[in-house]
Formats: C-alpha cells, sequence, structure tokens
C-alpha cells in the first residue's frame, strides 16, 4: 500500500504533464510576456495621455489587461493544442514553426498598433480593415510618417524571444518524437478535455454567467487606462464578429416603432417646418421662412478641413491657437464653439455633412454598402432639382471610401481630386496634393460656375493627416513645439493658411457676395486629457457659417450643440429654400432661445457605442453596458465628471434609443429621400 499511492499518483502526472500539455501552457507564458510588454510600450508611446493617472490606476490597468491576454491567448492556443493532439509526429515541427510565424504578425500588430492609438485613441477595430483597402496608400503613410526601422529591431528583439521560447520547449519536450512512448487513449482523452475546458474557460474571462466583453476593461474613469487594459488582437476579433454578425438588434428593438418614430420626430420638427411625413416619407417636412422668391439664388459651399480639432482653434479659446486666418473669419461669420463630428472618420464625416444622415451602428462605411443605393435627403439631393450646378474637390483619390460611386449617385457630377490638378505647388506622395493647391483651383472653378448659374462646392482637404507632409519652406514661420506633436501643429496651421489664402482670393470675385461658406471639420483628433468615456475631443469640431453681405449677425459665437447633420437644414434655411428634406438634423438658426441643441455621435471602429450630447451633457450608450452620464465642459482646459442623475439618464437614453432605432428602420427600409 505504501508503493501504490507515489505509483498512482506517477500516473496521473504521466497524463496531466502529457507534452502536449506542457508545451502549450509554457507557449500561453511566452504569449502573456508578450502581450504586457507590448502594453508597456503602448503606455511609453502614448505617455502624454497618462499623465496626471495615479499609479496604482496604471497598474490595475496591466492586471485587468490580463484577463484580455488570456482570453486572447485561448482562442489562439485551443486550435494548436487540438492539431498537436491528432496530428502525425512528423508534422509537430512544422505545425510549430507556423505557430511562431502567427507570433511574429502578433507582434507586428501590437507594434503598429502603438501608432494606431496615439493617432485615433482607439485599440484596434474594424477601421484596420478600411485601411487595409487601400494598402499602397497605408505604406507610404506608414513609411513617411512613423519610425519603421525603430519598430522593426523591436519587432526583431520580441519575434526573437517569442520563437526562442517555443523551439526550446519543443525541444525539451519532444527530444524524440519518433521513439516517443504511446499513452493509453482514453485517460488522455479524459486530460485533453479537462485542458480544453480550462481553455475555454479562459477565452470566457472566467466562470461568471456572463462572457467578457469591452465593457469589463473600464474600471475607471480615466479612458486612456481603461483603453490600456484592452489587448488589440481580442478588440480587432470582437468588433470583426460584430460587424459579421451584423449587430443592431439592441438598437433595433429598443422601443415600439411607433414610439420611436414619434420621439424621434419631436427631436428634428422645428416650429417653422411644415410637417408633410408619411408612411413612405417618415420625417419629410418643410420651410416656411423664406427670404422670398424674388432673390437671387445663394451659391453654397462646404469646406471640410481634415482634423480640425476644436482644441487648437483660437476663436473657440485655444490658448495655443494653430487657426489665425480662421480666427480672422469668424469675426465675420456666425460660429458654434459646441459643434461635433457624427464620426471620428472622414467617411463618416463626409456622409453626415453632404448627405444629412448620421453614424449608425452597423454603418459606419455607409457609402460602401448596399443600403447606400437609395435617394438620401442631403444637401446635394435637395439642391440638385434647384439648379445648382456641383463639384466635388479634393487632394487625393475618390475611390477611397467610394466617395465619388456615391455622391455621382446624389447630386454631384464632377470630381476633382488627386489627377485632375495641373502643376500642383506640392504633391505629398501619400495624399496627394496640396490644400493650397485644392483651394485655388475650387476657386477657379466656382468663378467659372458662377458665370452659368447658381452652384455648390464641396471642398474637403487632407494635408492635416498624417504623415503631415509639407511644402518647404513653409510660407509662414514653422512651429517649434520640441516633441512629436509639431507635425500635426504645423500640418494644421498650414491648412488654417491655405484657408485664408483661399478666401483672399475669393473676396475678389463676383460670385463671392452672393456665396454662402460653411467651414467644418470632418472630425478632430484626441488630445489628453480624455474628458468622457467617449472621447469628446475627436468629435469637437468649429462650424462657422460666413457669408458678410448675407449673415444679418456677423462675429457671433453660440454655444447651441450642433453636429453635421444640422448643416443641410441650416443651409436651406439660410438660402430661403422650402425645399422639403427628411435631414436628421435641424435649422441652427431657428432653434429658441432655451433649446441646448443636441448631437447624436458614434465612434468609427465597429463597437455599437453611441452618444447623445445635450447642452453640457453627455449620455453613453453601449448593448450590454449601462448608461454613462457626464457633464463636460469645453473650457481650456477641459474637463468631465460623471453624474449620478437617473431620471437625467432615463430621459436622454430614451431619446437616444428611438433616434438610432428609427435612423436603422428607415435605412433598412429605404425611407430615408425626398420625393421625386
Amino acid at each position: 500500500m505504501t508503493h501504490k499511492h507515489p505509483r498512482l499518483l506517477s500516473r496521473v502526472l504521466k497524463y496531466v504533464l502529457m507534452p502536449e500539455i506542457l508545451f502549450v501552457s509554457g507557449v500561453y507564458l511566452l504569449l502573456l510576456v508578450v502581450f504586457e510588454v507590448l502594453r508597456l510600450l503602448l503606455l511609453f508611446r502614448n505617455s502624454l495621455h497618462a499623465t496626471g493617472i495615479e499609479s496604482q490606476v496604471l497598474v490595475k490597468s496591466f492586471l485587468v489587461g490580463m484577463r484580455f491576454d488570456i482570453a486572447t491567448s485561448s482562442f489562439l492556443l485551443m486550435p494548436l493544442f487540438l492539431c498537436l493532439l491528432f496530428i502525425p509526429s512528423r508534422w509537430r515541427k512544422r505545425l510549430i514553426s507556423g505557430f511562431c510565424l502567427v507570433g511574429g504578425l502578433i507582434i507586428v500588430s501590437g507594434l503598429a498598433e502603438i501608432e494606431f492609438y496615439r493617432e485615433l485613441e482607439m485599440r484596434f477595430n474594424t477601421l484596420v480593415f478600411e485601411y487595409l483597402t487601400h494598402p499602397k496608400i497605408v505604406a507610404g503613410m506608414v513609411w513617411d510618417g512613423y519610425p519603421v526601422f525603430r519598430y522593426l529591431l523591436l519587432w526583431a528583439i520580441l519575434f526573437a524571444f517569442f520563437s526562442f521560447g517555443t523551439y526550446w520547449l519543443y525541444r525539451k519536450l519532444w527530444p524524440q518524437p519518433e521513439n516517443a512512448g504511446r499513452t493509453a487513449l482514453f485517460p488522455k482523452i479524459v486530460v485533453s478535455f479537462v485542458f480544453v475546458g480550462l481553455m475555454v474557460i479562459g477565452a470566457r474571462g472566467g466562470l461568471s454567467s456572463e462572457p467578457l466583453r469591452w465593457g469589463d476593461a473600464f474600471f475607471s474613469e480615466d479612458a486612456f487606462a481603461n483603453n490600456l487594459a484592452l489587448n488589440g488582437i481580442y478588440t480587432l476579433g470582437r468588433s470583426a464578429l460584430e460587424k459579421i454578425s451584423g449587430g443592431q438588434k439592441f438598437w433595433l428593438n429598443a422601443m415600439p416603432r411607433e414610439e420611436a418614430l414619434s420621439t424621434t420626430k419631436s427631436m428634428l420638427f422645428q416650429s417653422q417646418e411644415k410637417d408633410l411625413s408619411s408612411d413612405e416619407f417618415p420625417l419629410l417636412r418643410q420651410e416656411t421662412t423664406l427670404r422670398g422668391e424674388e432673390a437671387e439664388p445663394v451659391n453654397v459651399v462646404i469646406i471640410l478641413i481634415e482634423s480640425f480639432s476644436g482644441r487648437y482653434v483660437g476663436a473657440l479659446g485655444a490658448p495655443f491657437p494653430l487657426t489665425p486666418d480662421f480666427d480672422v473669419l469668424s469675426h465675420e461669420g456666425v460660429l458654434f464653439d459646441h459643434a461635433f463630428s457624427n464620426g471620428t472618420h472622414t467617411h463618416q464625416g463626409v456622409f453626415a455633412t453632404l448627405a444629412g444622415f448620421p453614424n449608425l451602428p452597423g454603418y459606419e462605411y455607409l457609402m460602401k454598402t448596399m443600403e447606400a443605393q437609395q435617394g438620401f435627403s442631403g444637401i446635394t439631393n435637395v439642391l440638385e432639382p434647384l439648379g445648382y450646378e456641383s463639384v466635388f474637390l479634393y487632394n487625393g483619390l475618390f475611390s477611397w471610401d467610394n466617395k465619388e460611386g456615391f455622391f455621382r449617385q446624389h447630386g454631384i457630377y464632377r470630381f476633382i481630386g488627386r489627377n485632375e490638378y495641373v502643376n500642383p505647388t506640392f504633391v505629398d506622395p501619400v495624399w496627394g496634393v496640396s490644400d493650397f493647391d485644392v483651394f485655388m483651383r475650387a476657386n477657379d472653378e466656382f468663378r467659372a460656375m458662377a458665370e452659368r448659374g447658381p452652384f455648390f462646392g464641396a471642398i474637403l482637404t487632407m494635408t492635416n493627416h498624417s504623415p503631415f507632409n509639407l511644402p518647404d519652406p513653409l510660407p509662414f514661420d514653422k512651429i517649434l513645439t520640441g516633441d512629436s506633436f509639431e507635425g500635426r501643429a504645423n500640418s494644421m496651421r498650414y491648412a488654417d493658411w491655405a484657408l485664408g489664402e483661399f478666401f483672399k482670393k475669393a473676396s475678389e470675385e463676383k460670385y463671392f457676395a452672393n456665396t454662402l461658406f460653411v467651414v467644418t471639420g470632418d472630425h478632430g483628433f484626441g488630445s489628453a486629457p480624455a474628458i468622457t468615456g467617449m472621447q469628446l475631443d475627436r468629435f469637437h469640431v468649429p462650424l462657422l457659417f460666413y457669408s458678410p453681405k448675407l449673415l444679418l449677425k456677423q462675429g457671433e459665437t453660440r454655444s447651441t450643440v450642433a453636429s453635421q447633420v444640422d448643416i443641410g437644414p441650416t443651409i436651406l434655411g439660410l438660402i430661403g429654400s422650402n425645399s422639403p428634406h427628411q435631414s436628421w438634423g435641424r435649422n441652427l438658426f431657428s432653434l429658441s432661445a432655451d433649446d441646448r441643441g443636441f448631437a447624436v455621435v458614434k465612434p468609427s471602429g465597429g463597437k455599437e457605442e453611441v452618444a447623445l450630447v445635450e447642452g453640457d451633457f453627455l449620455l453613453m450608450r453601449s448593448p450590454k453596458e449601462k448608461p454613462v452620464l457626464y457633464r463636460y465642459s469645453l473650457d481650456f482646459p477641459p474637463n468631465g465628471e460623471r453624474i449620478d442623475d437617473p431620471q437625467m439618464v432615463k430621459e436622454m437614453e430614451h431619446r437616444l434609443k428611438a433616434y438610432v432605432e428609427t435612423g436603422l428602420l428607415n435605412l433598412k427600409e429605404r425611407r430615408i429621400g425626398i420625393p421625386q
């Protein structure tokens, strides 16, 4: 009896310590080390965002991150373990070599995510797939804008660590695989089943009733600490899965559709508008306050400036202004200092502004979907029947995001892109001609179009985008910041300078006096600190309506909350058009004095997270997550705090759900256009 127990223990250990289990367990540890090193590098490279965060909070980011690392490792290693159990031993080394290559790709993605977060303040998501559809442009952007060789060295070190460790485990555990003794099949199956069960628990994030989800990383009130806890491979896979599955069930079933529509109409319809709604056109309405039929048609120009963040605009109070030319313009127009982009990607900014439709879950790249093949109610659709000639000018290729394919169906028939500029002064090898060249060509086009009748012009700029290639010498004194922000600062200043040069030229033209100009950003960009969980700086943009001879009020700043979908109906009101429309915004000049305004915003990336901004409050809502209410301030410095007000949460959440549900239903059922 005394020898029986050791022999039994020896038998148990023989199966528990099977080479396959020991090998996979060792690779688990290697992957966890790699993930933690990548997280440390992300923290180091984005250390500005960690300013003011207590060290114990950052430590907890790494501890919470271990759950996501274990879950990700489990998903990666389960197939490897099962293959090791069943493949012939002669194939084992090839399988392990293949997994080492997988490890190399993981390290590449982790290093790339460091700069991805630095630029966009988000972990990997479906935006990665959108970028990969344009490999040549993205490769040029990476090569010109980032320290490629430094990252290659880091990759080589981490890959050597991972591959050496993996092969060392292989050699130790299978020294003579062809002569390895066989184990009994049944015990091997039982032990393997238990081990797979443990891996499944790891993949779920533990034994809780709900599997691991995005929200489990949000343990603090600091957005960077929460994002630091996530794992980029996990977020990329999760967002891709949500995109494939379609999602949206939470939003589509938020309430009875009649209740959602009624609430949405109460948010959008204004007292001076006539209700023309029907089953086919649920939000159709008509402006009744007109300039007068005898008035000359007003030309309309919309200028979308890349990454035009409100945080650095002097007219909005920035202590370090990068926009002196825009600031001068704002003194002769009406400026909205609480304006927000509807998304955080150029694609979303363009279709929200020009097509008048918000950024909704599942449709962040709406112009590339089948649902885009229907009528919309944007400013381009409304002005075309009124006899407006139209043109869209852009630095780069209109194939990016399917801009030309989409807007050619929606009232714009002339496109001037990268290859249509003659003798440009400067060409960025990544994004195309400079903003200055775009604006000078725009002035020429507008002059010619004005001779033929009223016109609509859209200008989308790109100079203020990484890798921030600029002409040398610059047409202004270079801004020296002494850090990595210097490229962005000079690019934003260059975009502003080019804007100023355009208005100098345009003011000398005949068309200028009878033109309404709208200047805003396609989106902002992240800046520390992040004042709410939604990272509001990525949405905050200036919005200027400029027409010194048409606007009665000049040099006025309004703090009404506005978004890009408000631009279309506001233009219609200002030019005196009574054309029916179904815009998802409102005429900002017709709001009552006590109306705080609202904006519905959603970041790109695949996650079904949406926020409603009303006045100085923001409610953030995501499926399977509780709503979070913030009070925010866009002062300098900005700040935000979580608010515990159940009644306000209930009311704002109801309006947000109604707006999103109605938008999704109308889009899917093709009810967002206007009568022919």
